[in-house]
């Protein structure tokens, strides 16, 4: 391999792979270890290395001859083309993943016994006899993609014969098999576009396609293992699909045990950095007697670089990363550039920055146009004529909104929709450093839908790699750059001189009230550390962005958000997390919307949660949930039912009948207190 291979598919044979240019995260070294096979998806967006980290696995198989590989001939089994689909096809495969589950178990079992040469003596229907008995198929995908070809009618007689005659003869197989699989994103990818197409030449389209296909070869991947554990199959994943598991099945945290998600550190960016220049001739340096003890500089010809406008020094590795997406696929992008400079003219800083921001301009255009079939036709060309600086109040959010009418009619939101993919950060409170940091999510950190609120924050930032594709619109955008702040993930920010925090702010959310059931007996048995800790833990880790948080005793926890759904999902992570501790203790959550007061905390960085009457009515249903359950105010419902999701809100009835429940104190003089409840399932 060479530096900067920006394409695993360069890589054909076992032969063209460099181990040394693969970093290896504590995770990614697990699913590599030979005798470790209990991750088998790869998870991650376009430009993690998936299809990279997915031939590794194929390769290191072969080499220790653990099993025998499928597909033979190539290193990674994918569709090519697209698929066209009727009417009643679209039907059937849109609804769920389901029947996507029974074709990929047809189509694994058949390659799977062919290859064994396990089929003789097989009676089944005819059409599924045609695809045994045709010696052109041989893997996975060659019998996925005839499958297809069938109709709803003879799919389902199909997947009955496979679980009554092929999945035993899968079960005695005692020869281990592993078969590797990879694209199936890119196969469906049309169904996505949303382009306004005939579906004479495109067939029936449906976007629930891209992502069913994806999560039921996850399912069925996951299952055969149980069948039978020496069939492996191995898969590559897109991120944004995986992320709706939660609210497809209950099993998702065996699901998430079972894969890999490629998420790398600046400090494993700057070692994949280096990795690649080290693959460079001497004669490629600026400094070639610094190569071995200081890579990067021997590169680069600098250690630094200054900001033009705010004057602050920056290493000049983080200056190369902010203008990614923390891609390792864009640090290629960026190596490549810069290697194709002279060592002389690498030497001179300005052109260092020119051939780095060259390259961010070509990664924002390709990813624009990577994203643009997730979110649809949002208009970004007007909103970036009308954004008036890489820094944004508040306000100034408001007023773009309101010149493009976002709202207004049904119209999309393109700033929420930059936020979703990563494009528009803001300014957060960290409660680990006590200090306020910008934060951007991360490319397929989250789902992709184009609607919904902001984060709170008192300024929004445009991502570096937006800088020269916004200016070319819109140049005025460019002369009102930070005089301040160097934007970038997670860097520091400093507030402008004179500007003053709001002591007290009464906003209208949604809260989530979450308490450990029976948590003063596992204090009484000494058990309740590890709890405390998962709780701690999950909040972290799974609180929406832009939440106030608190956590109160080590056993209960408030959050209070805007968006009903991230709550909803929220909760649910919420209770899986916190049942995998010692004695599995539940949770008990309420959800309501209404107002909550906040205010700056003592230092007056962090935003703390003090009252407000959705925080009271929260606080009294609470203590009535069914442990393990997740329960909702009518309040909450109303905002939760303007948003798609798959969950569903089961009305509750209370112990003595009626429709509403009185949550008063137990004890108290307060007066009756009547809620609508209703138990929130995924």
């Amino acid at each position: 391999m060479r530096a900067w291979t920006v394409d695993a598919d360069d890589i054909r044979v076992a032969e063209d792979f460099d181990d040394a240019l693969l970093h290896r995260t504590p995770e990614i070294d697990a699913f590599l270890t030979p005798e470790r096979d209990d991750k088998f998806i790869v998870i991650g967006t376009k430009g993690f290395g998936k299809t990279l980290l997915l031939k590794a696995k194929r390769i290191l198989y072969q080499r220790d001859g653990q099993a025998a590989c499928l597909p033979n001939g190539s290193l990674l089994d994918k569709p090519i083309g697209d698929k066209i689909f009727s009417r009643e096809s679209i039907a059937f495969f849109e609804a769920s993943p389901l029947p996507w589950a029974k074709v990929w178990l047809a189509a694994i079992a058949l390659a799977t016994l062919k290859h064994a040469d396990a089929l003789d003596g097989l009676r089944v229907n005819a059409r599924l006899h045609a695809l045994v008995s045709d010696r052109n198929l041989h893997g996975v995908i060659d019998h996925f993609v005839r499958l297809l070809d069938f109709s709803p009618g003879d799919l389902q007689r199909c997947a009955t014969e496979t679980d009554g005659h092929l999945v035993p003869r899968l079960r005695a197989l005692n020869a281990p098999i592993a078969i590797f699989i990879d694209g199936i994103d890119e196969y469906f990818n049309k169904h996505v576009e949303q382009m306004p197409v005939n579906p004479s030449v495109t067939g029936e389209l449906s976007p629930n396609v891209w992502y069913h296909a994806q999560l039921g070869l996850v399912e069925v991947a996951y299952q055969l293992r149980r069948i039978n554990h020496h069939l492996k199959v191995f898969a590559a994943i897109r991120k944004e699909a995986y992320a709706r598991l939660p609210a497809r099945t209950a099993m998702v945290q065996q699901y998430r045990g079972s894969a890999v998600d490629i998420v790398y550190s600046p400090e494993s960016l700057r070692e994949i950095f280096v990795n690649n220049v080290r693959l460079l001739k001497p004669e490629r340096m600026v400094h070639p007697e610094r190569v071995r003890h200081h890579p990067l500089e021997a590169f680069l010809g600098r250690a630094s670089v200054t900001d033009t406008y705010t004057r602050e020094e920056e290493d000049a590795f983080e200056y190369v990363c902010r203008h990614t997406l923390l891609r390792p696929r864009d640090l290629m992008t960026i190596g490549d550039r810069v290697a194709a400079l002279r060592p002389d003219e690498r030497r001179e800083e300005h052109r260092l920055k020119e051939a780095v921001n060259q390259a961010a301009t070509e990664i924002a255009q390709e990813y624009l146009n990577e994203i643009a079939p997730y979110v649809g036709e949002l208009g970004l060309d007007r909103l970036f004529e009308n954004l008036p600086a890489p820094v944004l109040t508040r306000a100034e959010v408001d007023v773009v909104s309101a010149e493009l009418g976002i709202g207004a009619n049904g119209a999309t939101d393109p700033i929420h929709a930059l936020y979703r993919v990563g494009l528009l950060g803001y300014v957060q409170h960290d409660r680990v450093r006590g200090e306020w940091r910008q934060r951007f999510l991360r490319p397929g950190e989250a789902t992709l839908e184009t609607d919904g609120p902001l984060p709170r924050a008192t300024h929004y930032l445009v991502h570096p790699v937006l800088g020269e594709v916004i200016a070319r619109a819109n140049p005025a955008f460019a002369q009102r750059a930070d005089r301040v702040n160097v934007v970038g993930y997670d860097r520091p920010w400093r507030e402008p001189e004179g500007t003053v925090h709001d002591p007290a702010t009464t906003r209208t959310c949604c809260v989530l009230m979450a308490d450990v059931h029976r948590f003063a007996a596992l204090m009484r048995a000494g058990t309740d550390a590890p709890v405390r800790a998962a709780l701690e833990d999950a909040v972290q880790r799974w609180s929406p962005p832009g939440a106030v948080v608190e956590t109160r005793g080590g056993d209960a926890a408030l959050i209070a958000a805007d968006d009903p759904v991230a709550l909803a999902q929220t909760a649910r992570h919420l209770m899986d997390h916190v049942y995998q501790a010692p004695g599995q203790p539940r949770l008990r959550i309420a959800l309501h919307h209404g107002e909550v007061q906040t205010r700056p905390g003592e230092n007056e960085l962090e935003m703390m949660i003090v009252g407000g009457d959705a925080v009271l009515c929260a606080a009294r249903v609470e203590p009535v949930v069914e442990p393990g359950q997740i329960w909702a105010t009518e309040e909450f419902r109303q905002q939760f039912l303007q948003r798609p999701s798959l969950w569903r809100t089961t009305p509750l009835v209370p112990p003595g009948g009626g429709e509403q429940f009185n949550v008063k104190k137990p004890g108290s003089n307060e007066p009756d207190f009547w809620v609508r409840l209703y138990r929130l399932e995924s």
